[in-house]
């Protein structure tokens, strides 16, 4: 009798502790399974689907951190922040960077397992005095506390995809795995841009009004020709880097083949800033790879002879005209001085984070020939990222946003004769990374970048693996390929 009771208090406590492990997930499976069913009877089929992938997201992320800027890289470019999408961007884009930030600082605090060396610096210090002026600066001059969400899309998001690839301080192997990435990404974007023009049609629908803005230019799944080179720029490097690295012929043929297939787009947007920082691009190539660049730009060139005196000839017609044109450049200078004006007017602090567009129509008037027009009045906007920020922040707050470039900057210089010459790994590597910085500031000049999500935190990526990268050579002895990484380990 008493065994029996035993085996009975025995099984009981078996079914309390299996219970939850096998109970729970079958519940929220029946839990998901209903509400999926109710979305895609619905229409809602790209929001069942990411919900679908949440859980193994979530596991990926907690196992693998740097996962979750790999799946921003993959998602986010491809879906519009609109109507049904919206929550999608509150997952990817809002959520999943802070998320997996926090994850990795708990584990470091709690020491869960080794982490690699990193310490923090005048650059993070300088993003922390941004972010609370910023905040301060909505909180004083602003009119509405949705600011706050404005900065954190456009500044604070990036700032701590910074920070993600900093406390992960990722090597080779990660970086390696950025590769198909850019190349899935890279192609991808180009054939959308190319369908967008030739026949828009065979889109879904998801795409149909953002290549509607621009109809006489290639932007692929974004509605700014700017925002599409830039994002091609981090892309193409990524991949011509990677393909100079590889033993395979035929991965390397591919990967160099959609590097000229992005330039062509690039070209395709026929637009003078975007063709500029393409330039900057191919000049950074060139000089890293001088004889396959070479070899690439004269088949890009060859083959665009070729079509524009047949196939695309009215294309090619068209980017000519656009090359010559200057309407836009009249009212650029009109919008220009007026943001100059605002900054004169409170060079310090500036009119308050966010409040360009309400105050600049105070300052717009004729400037020599160029007239202010209507839409000028009413409409217009800065098209310059750093006269806005000056307009908004005043030159403190420019000095801090671009402190962590110039400081990270200037200690590539110093260090850059310590990597290795030749490989994935090596100071051609530290290069790479600064080119699509570079285009990110010539295309700056010519749109506020900030009103869109993807190029700023592409560029504050690349920062984050150039602090990392830098980090390492700093120290004397530091002069090979880091392969193990010493951890503190707890005393007692």
């Amino acid at each position: 009798m008493i065994t029996k009771c035993l085996r009975r208090d025995e099984r009981r406590n078996c079914w309390a502790q299996q219970l939850p492990a096998a109970g729970l997930p079958v519940l929220l499976g029946l839990g998901l399974g209903v509400l999926l069913a109710y979305l895609v009877a619905n229409g809602y089929w790209l929001l069942a689907c990411g919900i679908a992938l949440l859980v193994p997201m979530a596991i990926l992320v907690v196992r693998y951190p740097f996962a979750a800027v790999m799946i921003w890289l993959v998602v986010v470019p491809f879906v519009p922040f609109v109507g049904q999408y919206k929550l999608v961007y509150w997952v990817l884009h809002r959520a999943l960077p802070l998320i997996a930030l926090v994850i990795i600082l708990v584990s470091r605090a709690l020491r869960l397992k080794e982490h690699r060396p990193m310490r923090l610096g005048p650059a993070e210090l300088a993003m922390a005095a941004f972010g609370i002026a910023a905040v301060l600066s909505i909180l004083v001059f602003g009119d509405s506390i949705k600011s706050i969400l404005t900065l954190y899309d456009r500044t604070l998001v990036p700032f701590t995809i910074y920070l993600l690839v900093r406390f992960l301080n990722p090597r080779e192997e990660d970086l390696r795995r950025l590769v198909p990435i850019a190349l899935l990404v890279g192609f991808a974007e180009c054939v959308i841009g190319l369908l967008s023009w030739f026949a828009p049609q065979v889109l879904p629908s998801i795409w149909h009004s953002r290549a509607e803005i621009f109809g006489d230019r290639v932007t692929g799944t974004f509605t700014q020709p700017e925002v599409y080179a830039s994002v091609l720029a981090f892309h193409m490097v990524l991949l011509f880097h990677g393909a100079m690295n590889r033993a395979g012929r035929l991965m390397r043929t591919a990967l160099i083949l959609v590097m000229g297939l992005e330039v062509v787009c690039i070209f395709f947007t026929f637009t003078r800033g975007c063709w500029l920082a393409g330039l900057l691009v191919l000049a950074g190539l060139l000089y890293l790879y001088p004889k396959p660049t070479l070899s690439l730009t004269l088949l890009v060139v060859a083959v665009a002879f070729i079509v524009s005196t047949g196939l695309l000839a009215s294309e090619f017609a068209h980017a000519y005209e656009r090359f010559k044109t200057d309407t836009t450049i009249q009212d650029r200078i009109v919008l220009a001085n007026a943001g100059k004006r605002m900054f004169f007017a409170r060079p310090l602090l500036g009119w308050g984070y966010d409040n360009y567009d309400r105050y600049d129509w105070r300052f717009i008037e004729r400037v020599g020939n160029a007239a202010p027009t209507t839409w000028d009045i009413q409409s217009g906007t800065s098209h310059n990222t750093y006269l806005t920020m000056l307009a908004e922040m005043g030159v403190i707050g420019l000095l801090l946003y671009s402190f962590p470039v110039l400081w990270w900057l200037c200690l590539t210089f110093r260090v850059l004769p310590r990597l290795p010459k030749e490989g994935f790994w090596s100071r051609r590597l530290l290069v790479i990374l600064w080119l699509p910085v570079g285009a990110y500031l010539v295309v700056s000049q010519s749109v506020d970048m900030r009103f869109f999500l993807d190029p700023p935190t592409l560029v504050w990526f690349s920062l984050g693996l150039v602090a990392n990268l830098v980090q390492h050579y700093l120290e004397p002895e530091s002069i090979s390929v880091p392969t193990r990484f010493p951890v503190a380990r707890r005393t007692t």
